[in-house]
C-alpha cells in the first residue's frame, strides 16, 4: 500500500516507535471539546517538540541529544521533547485549512494503524475523527477513520491555491507565511 502522506519506511518506524515504548490555524487534540472530522491534504512531517520556559513550542526533525536549557520540565521534573506528527488537514466544520498536530500516543497509534490496514493506507484517502473525553489524568483520545473516498473536488480545487509550509514549524516560523518572491 502507498502512501505519499509518510514515507512508507517513516511510517513503519514511527509506527513501531509510537507502539512502544498558536494559531487559530492549528488543530490541538487538547483543546478538543468533542468531536472534529478533518482529512489529511499533502504530505506530512514528523519530528520530536517541547515547551519553553516561556511557553513557546519548539520543533527538531530528530530528537537532539541534549535538550536546550530554556526546556520547560514535567512535574517531576524531566525536560521531555515528544514525538509528533503535523499535516495539513480539511477541517469540515470551520470548512477552511488547518495544521493537525498530533503528539498523543493513542492518536498516533491508532493513525498508524489506519495508515498501515490495507483497506485505508494514505490518510490523503479517508476522512479521520478524532475526540477527546475526559480531563486531565482520565483523558482519552480516539481517532476513527471514515470509509475511505474521494476528497470533495472544490476542496482539492482550494488545496492547490494553499501556501503552507510545515518544514517552517522546524524554524519556529509561521507555516502558513507567504513566502517572499
Amino acid at each position: 500500500m502507498a502512501s505519499s502522506f509518510l514515507a512508507p519506511e517513516v511510517v513503519e518506524a514511527l509506527a513501531n516507535e509510537s507502539s512502544s515504548s498558536g494559531s487559530g490555524r492549528f488543530i490541538n487534540p487538547s483543546k478538543l471539546t468533542g468531536e472534529k472530522r478533518v482529512r489529511f491534504i499533502g504530505s506530512g512531517i514528523t519530528g520530536f517538540g517541547a515547551w519553553t520556559t516561556d511557553k513557546k513550542p519548539v520543533r527538531w526533525p530528530q530528537k537532539p541529544a541534549e535538550l536546550p536549557a530554556n526546556i520547560a520540565e514535567d512535574l517531576k521534573g524531566n525536560k521531555i521533547a515528544k514525538r509528533f506528527l503535523a499535516g495539513m488537514v480539511w477541517d469540515y466544520e470551520d470548512q477552511d485549512f488547518r495544521i493537525l498536530e498530533l503528539t498523543q500516543k493513542s492518536l498516533l497509534d491508532q493513525l498508524f494503524r489506519f495508515i498501515q490496514d490495507a483497506d485505508y493506507g494514505d490518510p490523503q484517502g479517508y476522512d479521520i475523527k478524532v475526540s477527546k473525553k475526559g480531563e486531565g489524568l482520565d483523558t482519552q483520545y480516539t481517532l476513527v477513520a471514515a470509509p475511505p473516498k474521494p476528497l470533495a473536488a472544490e476542496v482539492a480545487k482550494a488545496a492547490e491555491n494553499v501556501q503552507c509550509d510545515l518544514a517552517a514549524m522546524f524554524d519556529g516560523k509561521d507555516p502558513w507565511a507567504t513566502p517572499s518572491a
